[in-house]
């Protein structure tokens, strides 16, 4: 972990994504790829936002599975099936080890952020994520041209372009203007866990917010799913100071809402506002592909802000 090229690979999100818009006006991404129906495969950030992708994929009409690429066993694939492994840096043990365990026949599609190297030299097809380099050492620029890109297998080109713009356009607006990280670390900072939670279809802003917390300040930080954390996260809040992060649009955020404001936690919501007591919001623009690549900038900026008050020295 670097922070100040961290900082500077957040700043950078807004170029990226409009550079990567413009190569989705022009080029198909996905002309290498030989077959409809595909495996979608990677670890942490790559696997969250294969999972985020995936759901959307399906409702579209596209055959796809994805899973973390330490199932085993899993998706078998064989001829006339493709796997799309993802790793940025193309060098995940996991993910090349799941693509050697693929039936002979099976495409392998590797999506990554570096071209020279051993998931890339093993593949059959090689799509970029013309992310640029991230010298900071934490996944942010390709964890959102991951969604995009995967995004681009099923819905049309334009749509996916527009989105990048609108997020591109809207985080230049959150990192112009961080007053309102102030207000989050207020809320958040008294506790030493946090808890961020998110729909289904944006399940990886909740899942990368709080891979954020633990790899950059390495604090305990918990995602979950909004209508699942009624089932599996509500007890906590009976018995701790409950601090947590919500993205909204859930047709759960009622229920989740309920059981919060019952216990008197804390709440900030991304998105639209709850209605819950004390909240802090943060507005997000209403395309939810648009918000799924610029929302967890508000746990990249304070995991940054949190690293820097109490650095630690760690591989």
């Amino acid at each position: 972990m670097k922070p100040d090229l961290f900082e500077q690979d957040l700043l950078d999100i807004p170029a990226r994504l409009n550079q990567l818009a413009d190569r989705l006006d022009v080029d198909d991404p996905w002309a290498p790829l030989a077959s409809h129906g595909a495996l979608l495969t990677g670890m942490g950030s790559s696997q969250y936002a294969a999972r985020t992708a995936a759901g959307w994929l399906r409702h579209r009409g596209a055959s796809v599975t994805d899973e973390i690429a330490t199932t085993d066993p899993g998706w078998p694939g064989g001829p006339g099936t493709s796997a799309i492994l993802i790793s940025a840096s193309g060098g995940s043990a996991e993910t090349l080890d799941r693509a050697s365990r693929l039936a002979e026949g099976t495409q392998r599609v590797a999506l990554v952020n570096t071209m020279d190297s051993a998931l890339a030299r093993r593949s059959d097809a090689l799509i970029t994520m013309h992310a640029g380099p991230e010298p900071g050492e934490v996944a942010c620029r390709t964890y959102r041209h991951t969604i995009a890109l995967l995004l681009a297998l099923a819905f049309p080109r334009s749509d996916i372009a527009t989105a990048c713009r609108a997020a591109a356009q809207h985080t230049s607006a959150l990192l112009a203007d961080t007053s309102w990280l102030d207000a989050i670390d207020e809320i958040l900072t008294p506790t030493q866990t946090t808890y961020w939670i998110a729909p289904e279809n944006r399940i990886g802003s909740a899942l990368q917010s709080a891979l954020m917390m633990r790899e950059v300040p390495r604090r305990p930080a918990v995602g979950c799913e909004t209508g699942d954390w009624s089932h599996v996260d509500v007890y906590l809040t009976l018995t701790t100071e409950y601090r947590c992060v919500v993205f909204t649009g859930s047709s759960w955020d009622s229920q989740a809402v309920d059981w919060l404001t019952k216990r008197g936690s804390h709440v900030v919501s991304i998105g639209d506002a709850l209605g819950v007591p004390g909240e802090f919001n943060v507005a997000m623009p209403g395309n939810p592909f648009a918000r799924m690549l610029c929302e967890t900038l508000i746990a990249e900026l304070l995991a940054l802000r949190w690293w820097r008050r109490d650095p630690i020295e760690a591989a």
